[in-house]
């Protein structure tokens, strides 16, 4: 794909996004979690050890956060009118202090309004993935987009 701003018109099924990688730093990761998130798992080795883990992890929201630090620079952002819902999001895998995050997108459906022809609904399928290529947040995005001005 191309690096200019990409609007609804541009984009096609099939059509795939890569992004980051992202390091998950300790200090980070303990920051959000004391102020967002303060369950034992996210805060100590060894409360976490305790629960099967191999030592404290992020938390979900942190997660999201993440992702959408890497989204923001989506060739796309200048076309975004909303995110109209998230379906079938998941946490299929811890993510630890380390972790190098990647974030791929692949688009799905498009669908052109009816009644607002400026703007049309696009259908992506989002997958962070940490440093072995191992799942940590999948879910279905359905966000507005402008279309071109012609």
């Amino acid at each position: 794909m191309s690096t200019t701003a990409l609007y609804f018109d541009d984009l096609k099924p099939g059509d795939l996004f890569h992004f980051g990688p992202y390091h998950v730093s300790r200090e980070e990761l303990i920051e959000f979690n004391t102020r967002w998130d303060p369950l034992p798992i996210h805060l100590d080795d060894s409360a976490a050890q305790a629960r099967g883990l191999k030592g404290m992890t992020a938390s979900g929201q942190y997660t999201l956060c993440v992702k959408q630090k890497m989204l923001n620079g989506a060739p796309w952002t200048d076309a975004v009118i909303g995110a109209l819902g998230f379906d079938e999001l998941r946490f299929p895998h811890p993510v630890y202090p380390g972790d190098d995050l990647r974030l791929t997108i692949e688009c799905l459906e498009l669908r052109a309004s009816n009644s607002k022809p400026d703007r049309g609904i696009v259908k992506f399928a989002f997958r962070v993935a940490n440093q072995d290529g191992v799942a940590v947040l999948n879910y279905l995005d359905t966000v507005m987009f402008a279309r071109r001005k012609t």
